[in-house]
């Protein structure tokens, strides 16, 4: 009977840390607003350890969560504990999550003001 009593609750607490690790999606709601840059902005600068990496997936949009987890794997397989370590050993997550960079190249400026007429005397 004790064991029966210990595997169910050794049970509960391994469903408890894997929903924390990966909370199980409510329903309808398919995640967050944020992308995958987002979210590494303003969730994951604010943690100080995995398990809160991890709940921040969640904040993003369908699109985003694949590769924030993606990145944090990443990093996770490759022992990084910060930013300059998931650049160097996931470049590829690190690209798929920032998105593609701003455009380069001419502005929209104003035409240039033509040069006055030569003067006549």
């Amino acid at each position: 009977m004790l064991r029966a009593l210990l595997l169910i609750g050794l049970a509960g607490c391994i469903n408890q840390v894997q929903n924390a690790i990966n909370p199980p999606s409510s329903g309808g709601n398919s995640g967050g607003t944020l992308t995958c840059a987002q979210i590494v902005e303003t969730c994951d600068s604010t943690c100080t350890d995995p398990l809160c990496l991890h709940g921040c997936t969640s904040n993003g949009t369908p699109d985003a969560q694949p590769k924030h987890d993606a990145l944090l794997s990443c990093g996770e397989r490759n022992g990084c504990a910060d930013e300059a370590c998931i650049r160097a050993s996931c470049p590829t997550e690190v690209d798929a999550c920032q998105g593609p960079p701003p455009p380069t190249g001419p502005t929209n400026s104003p035409p240039a003001a033509p040069d006055p007429a030569p003067a006549t005397s």
